[in-house]
């Protein structure tokens, strides 16, 4: 009785049909897809040129450069410093430290000169179209143990207010460079400029590095989520966030993870997936009732697979196409590119950072998280995709051209 039911499902098309479309999409479609975007399951078989990339990325920083500097130049002639729109809501502050002074080549980088001037040209423009409802202030916060010699910030705080940690080369303590004492500056470098932010009349701040480059709609996404969660002095009031970040390292972003929305994320797109195949598939080819069980199966562990392969990131940047479609979701643990900060939060954080000393392995970030291990009452968001592009390849912490991949 058995083998007359399983017999003709068996025997049915269907599994001829779905082998091949599996055999398409995995040895010919997905591979090739992997070219062109990261974060695939194929990310691995393609043979990586470590020096291409990097004459690539040069190239792709060189043209930045020259887009930031010819805004920044045309800013300047305008002689009106952001900053001055006081009070603020949000006091973006950028963090910067003179990098690659020329001990590992002579490239000059200029991550400072692109944020500025990408973060000038996106406060301009939105604010040109009056799409804001809160309101923004802009500093630099030159941490540099060298000051003197740090020519790049020079050349900026003409048109934005600045911070200045060591004011002098003169006044700044002997530093010696070590892997514990550089956390330990990072960390005191960070609560420094966050104080100097909160003391220019702003109720929150964006603290972001110097090398956090921000997307096309950062402001435009930003503004609409933090006035909807109750940040600005005239929207509807949310005291318990301690901090939303903006930045989360997008290897870190994937289905395999602990982050409680992955899972069902992935068995959701696989569903919708199922049913836009089994549709398109029982339109093409009918099939009895009682077989399309199997259908339905069959084309969701294909559809999850697909997902998975695809990668999380790839299907998370579909949310670009509008503001309103961001996901805001509990902040995974690590990183501190680009952090909002409400007063409370800041303080709460910067209080267990003046406490602890930082040390190899035990970063900033790493004190972050364990501050909020020890008070699960802290509330940290995320919001998703990425708003911001880490395009440091100098690392400022280990001294050294980082792997571009």
């Amino acid at each position: 009785m058995m083998r007359k039911l399983c017999r003709p499902l068996w025997k049915n098309k269907f599994w001829k049909h779905l082998g091949l479309i599996t055999l398409v999409t995995y040895f010919v479609a997905l591979p090739l897809l992997s070219l062109r975007y990261r974060y695939t399951a194929y990310d691995e078989v393609w043979h990586k040129d470590k020096s291409h990339a990097q004459e690539l990325m040069r190239n792709v920083n060189d043209q930045r450069i020259k887009e930031a500097q010819n805004y920044i130049n045309v800013y300047g002639g305008m002689r009106n410093k952001l900053s001055l729109q006081q009070p603020a809501d949000i006091g973006i502050t950028i963090i910067t430290v003179s990098r690659n002074r020329h001990r590992l080549d002579q490239y000059e980088p200029k991550y400072l000169t692109q944020v500025v001037g990408k973060t000038l040209q996106l406060l301009n423009e939105t604010k040109h179209l009056k799409l804001l409802k809160l309101t923004y202030s802009l500093f630099l916060c030159n941490v540099d143990d060298e000051p003197s010699s740090y020519f790049e910030f020079k050349n900026l705080k003409e048109i934005v207010t600045t911070f200045n940690r060591f004011p002098n080369s003169s006044s700044r303590p002997l530093f010696q460079r070590s892997i514990d004492r550089t956390l330990e500056k990072e960390k005191e470098d960070y609560i420094y400029c966050g104080e100097q932010a909160f003391k220019q009349n702003v109720s929150n701040i964006l603290l972001m590095e110097d090398d956090a480059l921000p997307n096309n709609d950062m402001i435009s996404v930003v503004d609409h989520h933090l006035y909807s969660m109750g940040l600005s002095k005239t929207g509807p009031h949310q005291s318990d966030i301690t901090f939303i970040k903006l930045y989360h390292p997008d290897r870190l972003l994937g289905f395999i993870s602990l982050e409680k929305e992955r899972l069902p994320e992935l068995f959701c797109l696989g569903l919708i997936l199922t049913t836009c195949f089994v549709k398109a598939y029982l339109t093409i080819h009918p099939i009895e009732a009682n077989h399309r069980k199997i259908i339905w199966l069959g084309f969701f562990v294909y559809s999850c697979l697909f997902v998975l392969a695809v990668g999380r990131q790839n299907f998370t940047a579909l949310r670009r196409i509008s503001k309103y479609l961001y996901q805001v979701t509990p902040a995974p643990f690590c990183c501190t590119p680009a952090i909002v900060y409400t007063k409370a939060g800041f303080h709460a954080v910067s209080s267990y950072l003046k406490s602890v000393r930082c040390k190899s392995g035990f970063g900033k970030d790493t004190a972050i998280d364990k501050l909020r291990k020890l008070n699960p009452k802290l509330r940290a968001l995320l919001i998703q995709p990425n708003l911001f592009k880490h395009i440091g390849m100098y690392s400022s912490l280990r001294d050294q051209v980082l792997d571009p991949f």
